[in-house]
């Protein structure tokens, strides 16, 4: 059976279409992440804070949303609360009685990604009280996830830019292939 280029074409582009759909796809079905927050991951502060904040990778629902604050060494959770969200950020604000110490610290929580689908993690913190060099590790802390998501997000090009060319390199095969047959 003899292939012309005209019959190979609408082939190769159904290819090339589907290939360009699989590569994108985990990037757009991905949940949403946590690229920063107050208190930043793994910040060391001097005093438990009033407020924790979190800054997520994408626009997150209204509904169905939880922060938990626990203790990390006794696992006890010392307040749970529905944060207020506002586009990518949410937030709770903690009672003004609540101040376990020094003390490693976690924030829990489960929020509505942006795609609609329940996201759950955490992020901690440290409370050393009195010593005051302890902001400028919060600060370079806070820089660091918003490093992590530039390299996920360079890895997700490199592999859509190898996908691309391993399908430009299928479709030349097939058109040269039925040039051969012509």
């Amino acid at each position: 059976m003899k292939l012309s280029r005209i019959s190979v074409a609408p082939s190769a582009v159904a290819v090339a279409t589907a290939g360009l759909l699989l590569v994108g796809a985990p990037a757009a079905f991905a949940h949403d992440s946590v690229i920063g927050g107050d208190p930043a991951n793994e910040a060391v502060l001097e005093e438990f804070p009033d407020k924790v904040t979190l800054e997520f990778s994408g626009n997150i629902k209204d509904d169905f949303n939880t922060f938990a604050i626990s203790d990390v060494d006794s696992g006890d959770i010392l307040f749970t609360g529905e944060p207020t969200t506002d586009g990518r950020f949410a937030s709770l604000e903690l009672p003004t009685d609540l101040n376990p110490g020094a003390g490693d610290y976690r924030i829990g929580f489960q929020i509505t990604s942006s795609d609609g689908h329940s996201t759950r993690g955490m992020t901690t913190f440290s409370v050393v009280e009195g010593e005051a060099e302890t902001t400028a590790p919060a600060d370079v802390d806070s820089e660091q996830p918003a490093d992590t998501a530039t390299e996920q997000g360079m890895g997700t090009w490199l592999i859509a830019g190898l996908g691309i060319v391993a399908l430009l390199g299928v479709i030349a095969m097939v058109i040269f292939r039925g040039r051969n047959n012509t």
